[in-house]
């Protein structure tokens, strides 16, 4: 379809953390946007955003009756919504025939995931479903450092990842200060996202375990697989919560079907789109705001066959708005908005 003058835009979840970020990146992107509608929760309705020098008001969303009045003339929506408003809303946006990207991959069952900077074989399977999803932060970032890898005899992963407050969203950071503060104070800290408390503290499982993979670390191996063409086995983590406001960060250990030359995957992975290798790695909160991954602490293992690296990314800019917006940009360039 041809816009000249650009896209309209419509972001669902614009005042969230994910939301908030996407804006800020579109804000200096290069994909042409002629207008955008922005939609939250009702306690955000009739905020005012700043977006390209142009005040937006945010809207709530209607009834699933009304969706079609209120995105009437939306060209591509960006979910950044919770999955729950996803999974009711992106559906009818597909039988109104409206683009969408969803952010965190909650209809992945159902439609393909990308990783422009992996490859943009998913883009062929676009017209299909209307809907192109961005994986969970954590498999972004997992499959971009990966990728060239992959291609080079890398057969499977292992390791730790640690997540921040902000993979629960912006209520989850704001809890964590809370718990903060209340702590410091002597006070009973909120706990309505966090049960057991993160303030000074590590949550060694993250979702419900089966089979003793949590759904969050299964999730992630089944994103990373689909990403590199691997089974989901070839990409078990362990996911632990972290008392960090923002970031992700972990330790991995990456297995070859060959002996390994340290110096050549130091070369692969400087090689990589996105990703900066070097000494001493970043810690997360010196990332936010940065579309880069930092590796290092590249190292062999006694097996030949192994590597360890540490990596740290900002989990909403890297593994959410600035994925998002390449898939954008992929989709625009194959002519699909």
């Amino acid at each position: 379809m041809s816009h000249s003058d650009g896209i309209n835009v419509a972001i669902v979840g614009a005042t969230g953390a994910v939301g908030t970020d996407l804006l800020a990146v579109l804000e200096r992107a290069n994909l042409p946007v002629a207008g955008f509608r922005l939609f939250a929760s009702p306690t955000s309705n009739g905020e005012v955003l700043e977006v390209r020098e142009r005040s937006h008001r945010v809207r709530s969303l209607p009834g699933m009756d009304g969706v079609a009045a209120v995105f009437e003339g939306i060209d591509l929506v960006f979910m950044a919504a919770p999955a729950a408003v996803a999974r009711e809303l992106i559906p009818v946006l597909q039988e109104l025939d409206i683009p969408v990207i969803d952010i965190g991959g909650t209809t992945a069952d159902k439609s393909p995931l990308m990783v422009p900077s992996v490859g943009l074989r998913p883009v062929a399977d676009f017209p299909d479903t209307r809907v192109m999803c961005s994986p969970s932060a954590p498999a972004v970032v997992l499959s971009t450092v990966l990728s060239q890898l992959a291609n080079r005899g890398a057969i499977s992963v292992r390791g730790t990842v640690m997540l921040s407050a902000s993979s629960a969203g912006k209520a989850g950071a704001e809890e964590l200060s809370g718990q903060v503060v209340s702590l410091f104070n002597g006070k009973t800290p909120p706990r309505a996202v966090f049960s057991n408390g993160l303030a000074f503290d590590v949550m060694s499982q993250m979702g419900d375990l089966v089979e003793g993979w949590t759904t969050v670390e299964r999730r992630i191996a089944v994103e990373v697989a689909d990403v590199l063409e691997w089974k989901p086995e070839q990409a078990l983590v362990s996911v632990v919560m972290a008392p960090l406001f923002a970031g992700v960060a972990g330790d991995l250990i990456v297995e070859f079907d060959h002996a390994i030359d340290l110096e050549a995957v130091r070369a692969l992975l400087s090689e990589t789109p996105g990703v900066r290798v070097g000494d001493p790695v970043p810690g997360p909160r010196r990332v936010a705001g940065d579309n880069t991954i930092y590796v290092g602490r590249v190292r062999l293992d006694p097996d030949p066959h192994r590597l360890h690296l540490w990596f740290a990314a900002d989990n909403l800019r890297v593994g959410a708005s600035a994925n998002a917006l390449a898939i954008a940009m992929a989709l625009w360039s194959e002519g699909y908005l």
